[in-house]
């Protein structure tokens, strides 16, 4: 069997694809990225193994991106979110099934969806982090009767001196005030346009976060969770997603509210109109650092591990008696065995692995559903996805406490 690791060279991709290396047993497995220079620094960690090769693509362009697909048997996508639809464009083409770690919009599922089911393919959506938390949500679920809240956390503890510009785009579009993807779900309705910052909560990570205030993301757990079956079963009343960012980005965005940089009119310089925001955005990508380095070094100039914590939160009644059950899940550090890397490419572990996981899952024929859906909204059990997330030296600690 064959796969292609579109983006594969990427802090989120070049995880994936080592994973792919230590588990998998794919025949051949080709890297499809842009920048062929990382892509092979990223080939050269494979420990010599001959199934791997590379490929240049042009992701802007959906035809290249058609031609390397119509010779493989499986896709993992990695690429920005931007790419996202000339890729399932070239995806329901070609006919192939596979996994991506974006989204589509919902208006737009399916038309994809309904060509690929008439192929006999299947395709998984929303596969990075997202499949590791709605699966602990999952698992919570099975252990009440009835579910009031699942609230989820994402710790993404890692400075703002040490980003990519395709860390810094998530990060603070996460707060621009003019999106309307702040969302949660309540009693059957999605509330939407909350503000930045909203819903604040406090709540406990694993060091080496710890205790922290979370707000309010924009991530699209709330629109697919509430289709799970059993969330429904269990009546589930409410569903919000927070996270933390490392406090030097929570002082920069803030810093970017308060004086209105967001929504602030071009200013003419020497003639030319710019724009605040975008000139500010484009210091932060210029200044953003990014070495190979030993993971050991990289850590100790941290000083922690530049590293996501997921946690799940649920609280509900069990056998009439109220119940909370807390999931962190962590994947081990360093992720690549200790050789030289990217802090990008050990901290996007958490999305890549993911991928990994669903796709080896999807190929050995676990999953039968066709056509485009997420891991959650499969016959798969969640213990079956953390069994091969713990084979990878990842952690899943459970805590459990009387509903206060």
């Amino acid at each position: 069997m064959k796969v292609v690791c579109l983006g594969g060279a990427g802090a989120m991709g070049s995880s994936c694809v080592y994973d792919l290396h230590k588990t998998s047993d794919f025949d051949e497995i080709v890297v499809a990225d842009f920048d062929e220079i990382t892509a092979r620094r990223v080939i050269n960690l494979m420990d010599g193994d001959k199934r791997f090769s590379y490929v240049r693509v042009d992701a802007s362009k959906k035809e290249e991106i058609a031609n390397v697909l119509k010779s493989a048997d499986y896709v993992v996508d990695t690429l920005p979110e931007k790419y996202v639809y000339n890729f399932m464009d070239a995806v329901k083409e070609v006919g192939i099934s596979g996994v991506s770690l974006n989204m589509i919009d919902v208006d737009k599922l399916p038309y994809y969806s309904a060509a690929l089911e008439k192929a006999g393919k299947t395709f998984l959506i929303g596969n990075g982090g997202c499949a590791t938390t709605c699966e602990m949500a999952k698992l919570g679920c099975e252990e009440m009767d009835e579910v009031d809240d699942i609230n989820i956390y994402w710790g993404m503890w890692r400075p703002i001196t040490h980003g990519t510009p395709g860390l810094v785009d998530s990060i603070h579009t996460q707060y621009d005030p003019r999106t309307d993807q702040r969302i949660y779900w309540e009693n059957g309705n999605i509330v939407r346009n909350m503000p930045p910052f909203a819903l604040p909560r406090e709540f406990e990570f694993p060091e080496p976060i710890g205790k922290q205030e979370t707000y309010i993301l924009t991530h699209w757990e709330p629109l697919t969770l509430p289709l799970v079956p059993i969330i429904k079963q269990r009546k589930t009343k409410r569903i919000v997603v927070r996270g933390i960012w490392h406090y030097s980005w929570t002082r920069f965005v803030r810093t970017l509210l308060e004086n209105g940089i967001y929504e602030a009119e071009p200013i003419e310089i020497n003639g030319v109109k710019v724009s605040p925001y975008e000139v500010v955005i484009k210091h932060i990508k210029r200044h953003s650092v990014e070495k190979w380095e030993d993971p050991y070094q990289l850590a100790e100039r941290f000083r922690f591990n530049p590293q996501a914590i997921l946690s799940v939160e649920i609280t509900g009644y069990k056998n009439g008696m109220g119940k909370r059950i807390i999931y962190h899940s962590q994947l081990p550090y360093p992720f690549f065995d200790g050789k030289p890397v990217t802090c990008s490419m050990d901290y996007g572990s958490y999305v890549g692995v993911p991928c990994s996981i669903s796709l080896q899952m999807l190929a050995h024929g676990e999953i039968p559903e066709k056509g485009v859906v997420t891991i959650e909204m499969t016959s798969s059990s969640p213990q079956r996805y953390f069994e091969e997330f713990e084979k990878r030296g990842a952690k899943l600690m459970k805590q459990e406490f009387a509903k206060g």
